[in-house]
């Protein structure tokens, strides 16, 4: 076949060999890449059950990770040090990144509105957390006749 193409041996061995070595740079890009990928996501900081965080830092993850999910927030809220002062500190960040010329005032409305319905959403999911939790404490400290007596009232 390769005689019909007019090549030689020696040149097809230079095309099989130029063609090895394309997919090996190749496999090696997509190794490299995928490597960074795992680093960029390996940069976020996992979220410790046991950490406590002050409404500031708070803001500031959500800013910085706002990929974070509802789940880790929820942890994050529930270890919230002092006042939950979310609103006044995320209002404080984005103005300042107004007054800088950062962003326009119809973008810091979309970046209030979005930020206060991501805290009305981790409020309610700790909520309804904090729910389901006293339900099965009832659960299992109540025997059957307290269920029952609970039920008749």
């Amino acid at each position: 076949m390769l005689h019909d193409l007019g090549l030689t041996t020696n040149s097809s061995m230079v095309i099989l060999f130029v063609t090895l070595l394309g997919i090996i740079v190749i496999s090696l890009w997509f190794k490299k890449r995928k490597q960074k990928v795992s680093k960029i996501q390996s940069d976020k900081p996992k979220i410790e059950s046991n950490r406590e965080w002050t409404s500031f830092e708070f803001v500031q993850h959500l800013i910085k990770y706002p990929d974070t999910s509802d789940e880790d927030f929820v942890i994050m809220y529930e270890n919230l040090l002092g006042e939950d002062t979310l609103e006044k500190n995320m209002q404080g960040y984005w103005k300042m990144q107004l007054v800088e010329d950062k962003i326009t005032e119809e973008q810091f409305k979309k970046i209030k509105k979005a930020f206060n319905q991501r805290f009305k959403k981790i409020r309610k999911a700790v909520q309804a957390k904090e729910k389901s939790e006293d339900i099965a404490k009832w659960a299992v400290t109540n025997t059957d006749d307290d269920r029952n007596k609970d039920i008749k009232k």
